[in-house]
């Protein structure tokens, strides 16, 4: 199962000084490209990394990491929302992709609450 991808940080770090972020020293030449777009800003939603894995003729659900547990009640919204896709996921992706994203909701993150009183993935 593969792990959960790490998200790089877009600018560089100065390491002779206590790893200060340096502005407008960006990590990629894609971070540069995407400075100059227009962007809109959202919430960034707070909860748990979830992997939905499609593969091997199955859909399987994963955290961060392959030790990771994930809440009894976000299991089952997944088991709801992904399930009855699998024939169509498959046909779609084949044996091989990951969709990365968050479980959010009540009991999952402090004011997850907030988002919604059950647990959903985004």
């Amino acid at each position: 199962m593969s792990e959960y991808h790490k998200i790089k940080t877009i600018f560089k770090r100065d390491m002779s000084n206590g790893k200060k972020l340096m502005p407008n020293e960006w990590t990629l030449p894609e971070f540069e490209y995407l400075s100059l777009n227009e962007w809109e800003f959202t919430e960034k939603v707070d909860g748990t990394n979830i992997r939905i894995i499609v593969g091997e003729g199955k859909i399987e659900f994963g955290g961060r990491t392959a030790n990771a547990s994930i809440p009894a009640p976000l299991v089952a919204r997944l088991n709801e929302r992904f399930l009855p896709q699998t024939d169509s996921l498959l046909a779609k992706f084949g044996d091989g992709a990951v969709l990365y994203g968050e479980g959010y909701g009540a009991k999952i993150q402090k004011g997850g609450g907030n988002y919604r009183q059950d647990q959903d993935f985004v």
